[in-house]
């Protein structure tokens, strides 16, 4: 009996100790080879998982992303696809478990997103297309039903499900979802200039910037309980301010003519200086922190380039922006005459004339909305939340 009852126990250790190496487990990284591609397989264990992929074979390189459980098993890809035309090579990875597959293209030896060879290089690709229908792989569209809002044109349909954009209207904000539109009235004049606005969490955020003894009130919409409530900073701010960035749901802002930096926590109605020394000025680039002393600071304006999620690095060379992991670049896509562009999450935000792009490897780029004020006044004039 004893001599069962220790194996029993052995058992239970086993399985104790597995299961403590399981939960354990918060990424890993495996080099391996399936048919004769290189494997370069990163696994990390955040709110959900992901799997990160390099795929190399000569000159041509894949990345992408898998936001799958796979139990964090590793070495997930067994088989990989090969399809050709011409100068366009694509691959799909075949996995362990059953789910829905992708395909990923080389283009001249440069890795381009599916929606850029839909828009740039169809020809070549539909011909492709018919040879894997068996694989069921979706593909990113445009749709281009419209409606019209006030002085606004909208693609409902583009619009994800998540996503809020606000629209200043120089004595409000159009706010404009998937399936509401509304307008919310802050001001009882017109603010045409100098427009200091931010979203943070679910709050649209406006500094009075009117009067001419400075920012004396702060206004804050919650796009989420429809709430509209102020704020006045027992720190007075001078007209001659500027929001540096969102970083872990506070406001830096940047007063110039008082050289002076402050972060503001707008739920708990607190303002704090931070340049309490000569080295205490604050900006992130890449979304690591960089501490400046006060020259280096006021060179020039200080925004935060949170232009990286996880470890890719987005960036624009010429009409095109680029995704880059680990020293590979892919082409997401082509658009001329960018004014400006932003990153939120995964989710690059473009403004193009007086229209609003989004753009996601899922759905491609497309556009969201049109409005002709754009055309001459964009600075933060525009802003997107996330519900």
């Amino acid at each position: 009996m004893k001599k069962y009852k220790r194996i029993i126990l052995i058992i239970l250790l086993v399985i104790i100790v597995n299961r403590m190496h399981y939960f354990s487990i918060k990424k890993h990284h495996y080099i391996y080879k399936v048919d004769n591609h290189n494997i370069s397989e990163y696994f990390y264990k955040e709110k959900n998982h992901r799997y990160e992929f390099i795929i190399n074979k000569g000159k041509k390189t894949y990345i992408f992303t898998l936001h799958k459980n796979f139990k964090k098993d590793k070495k997930i890809i067994k088989n990989i696809k090969v399809y050709k035309n011409n100068n366009l090579t694509c691959i799909i990875p075949i996995y362990k478990k059953k789910i829905n597959l992708n395909i990923y293209c080389n283009l001249d030896n440069q890795q381009v997103s599916i929606d850029y060879l839909l828009k740039n290089n169809k020809n070549e690709f539909s011909e492709l297309q018919t040879k894997i229908k068996k694989y069921n792989i979706g593909y990113p569209k445009e749709e281009l039903a419209t409606k019209k809002y006030k002085k606004i044109k909208i693609y409902p349909k583009n619009i994800l499900e998540d996503d809020v954009y606000f629209i200043w209207d120089y004595k409000g904000i159009y706010i404009i979802s998937k399936d509401k539109n509304k307008y919310q009235k802050i001001l009882n004049y017109d603010l045409y200039d100098n427009i200091v606005s931010c979203v943070v969490n679910n709050y649209y955020v406006l500094f009075e910037n009117s009067s001419v003894n400075g920012i004396e009130k702060i206004y804050y919409y919650d796009f989420k309980k429809d709430r509209l409530k102020t704020y006045q900073p027992e720190k007075k701010l001078s007209k001659d301010s500027y929001i540096n960035g969102v970083k872990n749901n506070e406001i830096y802002v940047t007063d110039n003519k008082e050289k002076k930096q402050y972060k503001i926590n707008i739920i708990k109605k607190k303002i704090k200086e931070l340049d309490t020394g000569t080295t205490s000025y604050i900006t992130y680039k890449n979304n690591k922190k960089l501490v400046l002393n006060k020259s280096e600071f006021f060179q020039k304006k200080q925004t935060f380039q949170n232009q990286k999620k996880n470890q890719y690095i987005y960036y624009q060379k010429a009409n095109k922006i680029y995704k880059k992991i680990n020293k590979e670049s892919m082409l997401l896509l082509k658009i001329e005459n960018i004014k400006e562009w932003s990153l939120i999450d995964d989710e690059i935000i473009i403004l193009k004339d007086n229209i609003i792009y989004s753009y996601t490897e899922k759905h491609g780029l497309r556009k969201i909305l049109e409005n002709n004020e754009l055309k001459y006044n964009y600075k933060n004039i525009y802003q997107v939340g996330k519900k």
